[in-house]
């Protein structure tokens, strides 16, 4: 198999949790796998400015902070329930639509599998069956484990 490159999309949810728990175990006795763990903070277009050209304006500092304050502990109960050696994991969090960049990271890290949980932390998860899975499934440049 060649799954050298996993990405684990985390929010800090259970199912994703157990989307990194079979990553782990995917990749358990694997000394050449690597595994990326993406938390996507998910920040609304209106919070950012544009300037008088139309170009985005960088979000103040603030929000930066409120960002890693969020995705730092999301991360690290993840990295937790992979149970691999951290010399294997590389995390990282990212800013924007969930789906979007989480695809965009598979594509630029040349991932050969996503693994993820099938619904996260949205308060309409009731109505909305697993949106940012969905989309990443119909849209990800490689194969995508979903786990329930």
């Amino acid at each position: 198999m060649g799954l050298k490159r996993i990405l684990v999309a985390t929010d800090g949810s259970d199912s994703s949790l157990h989307a990194a728990r079979i990553a782990g175990e995917l990749c358990a006795g694997r000394d050449d796998a690597q595994v990326f763990v993406l938390f996507v903070a998910h920040v609304p277009r209106s919070y950012y400015a544009t300037d008088e050209f139309g170009n985005k304006v960088t979000p103040e500092v603030p929000m930066d902070v409120m960002i890693r304050r969020t995705g730092e502990p999301i991360l690290r109960k993840t990295v937790s329930a992979l149970g691999l050696p951290e010399d294997r994991v590389v995390t990282e969090v990212q800013v924007g639509e969930p789906a979007e960049e989480i695809v965009d990271f598979a594509r630029l890290e040349h991932i050969d599998l996503i693994v993820m949980g099938s619904r996260g932390l949205s308060p309409i998860k009731e109505l909305l069956l697993g949106s940012v899975s969905d989309k990443v499934l119909r849209t990800a440049p490689c194969p995508v484990l979903i786990a329930r």
